[in-house]
């Protein structure tokens, strides 16, 4: 165990700073400090990003970004029936899996009917895989698309 400091040694010793001294230099103006600030982020930019710190997708993000891409797609559409709009389960469903920077996703999908089915899933696989890489960086390996409901045109249809 170390022994206490002398009695008549100075703040510093004892384990207290000192005040500093005024200075005869006024301090920056917030205009020189912003200044030195954006020096900073330039070169932060120079940098490789792998060198700044990670980014980390988790799961729920990627899903939303499948859903959303998904939706997006001309002919995919919202779809709950029975109980399922009961308990708020509706279509499109997404389960992403994501280990590390690549994701993989599944879709169930409901579609319009008059839709051409195989025209519909690879739009859909384009969209979500162009989402998956463009917003969230993530190298995806695969997007499985299941159509598992057609939802019938809710237009009246005039009969002749």
């Amino acid at each position: 165990m170390a022994n206490p400091p002398p009695a008549d040694a100075g703040p510093a010793a004892r384990g207290r700073a000192e005040p500093a001294p005024p200075s005869a230099t006024p301090p920056d103006p917030p205009a020189a400090r912003r200044h030195h600030h954006d020096h900073h982020d330039d070169r932060a930019a120079d940098v490789d990003p792998g060198q700044r710190g990670r980014l980390i997708i988790r799961g729920k993000v990627a899903q939303r970004l499948a859903v959303r891409a998904a939706l997006d797609t001309p002919g995919v559409q919202v779809h709950a029936a029975g109980l399922d709009k009961i308990t708020g389960r509706e279509y499109p469903k997404v389960r992403v899996f994501v280990s590390a920077n690549r994701v993989r996703a599944h879709l169930d999908i409901a579609v319009a009917w008059s839709q051409s089915l195989p025209e519909v899933a690879r739009d859909v696989q384009r969209n979500v895989a162009d989402a998956l890489t463009t917003y969230a960086g993530l190298q995806v390996h695969g997007v499985d698309v299941v159509i598992a409901h057609v939802v019938a045109d809710d237009a009246p249809r005039s009969v002749e």
